[in-house]
C-alpha cells in the first residue's frame, strides 16, 4: 500500500502538479472497538482525510461548480458514522475511502484514523490507508 506522501509524489510526477483537498484533526465521539468495554463506549477519534487529483490546472472561475467542493469530505465522514458500528479502524477507513474515490476527479485519497485515549499520553494508535485509482 502507499502511503499519502508517495501517492502525491506519484501524482506529481504524472501530471506535473496535484490539488489535496484536505479535512484534518476532526475530532468525533465514536463507538468503535473490539474489547467488551469498548462495546457501547464513545471514545474521542480523530480523523485526517484527503482527497487527491492530478493536476493543479487554475480553475474555470471563482465559482464552487468549478472545483471539487471540500466540503463532501465532511459529509462522507458523518454519513459514514451514522451507519452500523465497525469494531476495527480499518474497516472505517475502508468505508471513508470508499465514497471520497467515487467523483472522477479524485485519483488519490488517504484517511489517517487516531484513537486519542488510548495509550495515556505515550503515543498514538491509529490506522492510515491510501488508495489510487
Amino acid at each position: 500500500m502507499t502511503s499519502h506522501n508517495e501517492a502525491i509524489m506519484q501524482l506529481l510526477l504524472a501530471n506535473q502538479g496535484a490539488t489535496s483537498l484536505f479535512l484534518e484533526d476532526i475530532i468525533r465521539e465514536v463507538d468503535i472497538g473490539i474489547h467488551d468495554y469498548e462495546i457501547g463506549a464513545l471514545q474521542r477519534v480523530r480523523f485526517d482525510i484527503y482527497a487527491m487529483i492530478g493536476g493543479a490546472i487554475p480553475t474555470k472561475s471563482d465559482e464552487i461548480d468549478d472545483v471539487l467542493n471540500y466540503e463532501y469530505l465532511i459529509d462522507i465522514l458523518d454519513q459514514v458514522l451514522a451507519a452500523n458500528r465497525v469494531a476495527l479502524l480499518e474497516t472505517l477507513a475502508d468505508r471513508i475511502l470508499d465514497l471520497i474515490m467515487k467523483p472522477t476527479a479524485v485519483d488519490a485519497a488517504s484517511v489517517v484514523i487516531t484513537k486519542l485515549d488510548v495509550l495515556d499520553g505515550d503515543g498514538r494508535l491509529g490506522c492510515s490507508m491510501t488508495r489510487m485509482k
